[in-house]
């Protein structure tokens, strides 16, 4: 089971990388796509704004007892995703990552007082991924999914 601290010491990480990246992106490279067909750097920052809110999400999912279903009644993580993304792509890059540390705090805030047992407990998400509470946070969504857009987006500096 991934444990309080080890998911705080990986939000840190994620905070202080999104921080160095986008002060060590030159403002014209916000625009550059990192992904073939897809999103830019900014684009993908947005998106890793909007991953902040996942660990509190999570813990409230596993707090109820129906299944986790995604926010405002979206149909598929894509579209979900890409709604978020537009909400967040006019404001400036600072202010996405000050979105991101304040939510990112939320969410500690909210995992100091979850109780170690719901950490274990077995979840299955809105994007159809199942395990333990505690390893999809830190596993799947912050070693897995945030920490590899921010090495993409430090990839778009290059």
């Amino acid at each position: 089971m991934a444990s309080k601290d080890s998911i705080i010491e990986g939000i840190r990480w994620v905070q202080a990388e999104a921080e160095r990246v986008s002060a060590a992106m030159p403002e014209d490279a916000w625009d550059k796509g990192v992904y073939e067909n897809g999103w830019n750097a900014k684009q993908i920052l947005c998106h890793v704004a909007l991953s902040a809110n996942v660990p509190a999400f999570l813990i409230a999912a596993a707090n109820s007892p129906e299944p986790a279903k995604l926010p405002g009644g979206a149909d598929n993580i894509d579209d979900f995703n890409e709604s978020q993304v537009a909400m967040r792509m006019e404001k400036p890059v600072a202010e996405i990552v000050k979105e991101l540390n304040t939510t990112y705090e939320q969410a500690i805030n909210v995992l100091q007082a979850t109780p170690d047992e719901l950490l274990a407990k077995q979840i299955r998400t809105p994007w159809q991924t199942e395990g333990e509470l505690g390893a999809l946070i830190l596993d799947e969504d912050i070693r897995a999914h945030v920490m590899v857009h921010l090495a993409d987006i430090s990839g778009a500096i290059a």
